[in-house]
């Protein structure tokens, strides 16, 4: 088979020869840079956001059979071009929606420390509840928040989930996005937070972005901060990527170069969904394992006392010991104080960080639904 298949992919996805070199040729490429031409003979086009997959891209693929990206979000794919010329193609939901959830959680608990507040006394706002907003309503809700879910096109879609009104959503003490981007409709989400939205919110909201930086207006946003107004707000995504609002950053409680989902497990669990796909097309049996690829954690096991009592303050040095999004924040600034236009090059080199789904924890079973609701890898004490 390795002679008859040529698998193009792009360079940032983790673990491509452990996966594919046995299915085929592997030829890498760089997303932003990449060429027709250089593509011509692929069978197989793998990517990550950073890869346009457009006809300009595609007009010289004329053995394509399969587009794969090893991302959750999809707005690179011009979806409508594949279907015209009969390509099939996916994304790889759910990917990394345990790096972004671990992303807000360590956003929240740190806040609470830095500001003097209890986490569970806030009420949380989810603005689109997929992947990403499903897992955030069991972590928040497994620490004793109030949740407020906002998703009406779920809601039109599956009768079992009644979705808030937005104006609900707008009273809420932390409100976190995780929606696609969508332009035009009755649901649109481009701009859904402008200068008018962003005047409802109560002073002192949190207002976390980790989707699609179009959801919040930015220049609305600079707009609203030099008018004096109070929101802490953290922006993992912005408008205009990579050339994005520098004027926002000194406003900013946490800026970090749109990295909230870029675990280790998260990116290679992107890779290891279309080589299962893959190998469903061609009939032929999934081997490789991604958990047998991942390297240890260097604390893999931890061993709660029985009669643990849990406090914000336990909560933030577990969390804080897997991610703390404070050294990605340190390193954003330091690093576009540097070099202002290095944006693409801080997300390209981001040292990646690991997830809680990676740490083993050992507990008696008063804890046991906690931690596994806030997405520990958990077992019972013996």
């Amino acid at each position: 088979m390795s002679d008859k298949l040529h698998f193009f992919i792009e360079d940032s996805l983790l673990y491509a020869e452990e996966f594919f070199s046995e299915l085929g040729q592997i030829t890498r490429f760089k997303g932003r840079d990449v060429t027709s031409e250089e593509i011509a003979q692929a069978d197989f086009l793998l990517t990550r956001s950073t890869t346009k997959v457009n006809e300009t891209l595609l007009k010289d693929c004329h053995k394509l059979r399969f587009v794969g990206t090893a991302t959750a979000g999809y707005n690179h794919i011009d979806s409508d071009y594949l279907a015209s010329r009969n390509i099939p193609w996916s994304a790889a939901p759910g990917c990394n929606a345990d790096a972004v959830a671990d992303y807000v959680l360590s956003t929240g608990f740190n806040l609470a420390n830095k500001y003097s507040f209890e986490l569970k006394d806030k009420v949380i706002g989810i603005v689109g509840v997929g992947q990403i907003g499903e897992r955030l309503v069991r972590r928040f809700s497994a620490i004793g928040c109030q949740v407020v879910q906002y998703d009406p096109v779920k809601a039109a879609e599956n009768p079992n989930f009644i979705s808030a009104e937005f104006e609900d959503i707008l009273k809420c003490d932390l409100i976190t996005c995780h929606v696609p981007l969508v332009k035009h409709g009755p649901h649109a989400t481009e701009h859904m937070f402008d200068f008018e939205t962003l005047s409802k919110l109560k002073e002192n909201t949190i207002l976390i972005n980790a989707c699609r930086g179009e959801v919040v207006h930015n220049q609305d946003l600079l707009k609203f901060f030099e008018s004096g107004k109070q929101l802490h707000v953290i922006l993992d995504v912005f408008e205009n990527e990579p050339e994005i609002e520098l004027g926002l950053l000194p406003y900013l409680e946490y800026g970090t170069p749109h990295i909230a989902g870029h675990s280790l497990e998260g990116k290679a669990r992107g890779t290891e969904i279309l080589y299962q796909m893959i190998c469903e097309r061609l009939g032929i049996e999934a081997k490789v394992q991604l958990q047998n690829l991942l390297p240890a954690l260097a604390i893999e096991h931890m061993t709660l006392t029985d009669n643990y009592t849990l406090s914000q303050r336990q909560y933030r040095a577990i969390m804080n010991l897997i991610y703390d999004i404070r050294n990605d924040d340190l390193d954003f600034r330091m690093g576009l104080a540097k070099a202002p236009d290095s944006f693409d090059k801080l997300r390209k080199n981001y040292a990646i960080r690991r997830e809680v789904t990676s740490l083993k924890v050992k507990c008696d079973q008063s804890l046991l639904p906690i931690f596994t609701d806030l997405g520990f890898n958990t077992s019972l004490k013996s």
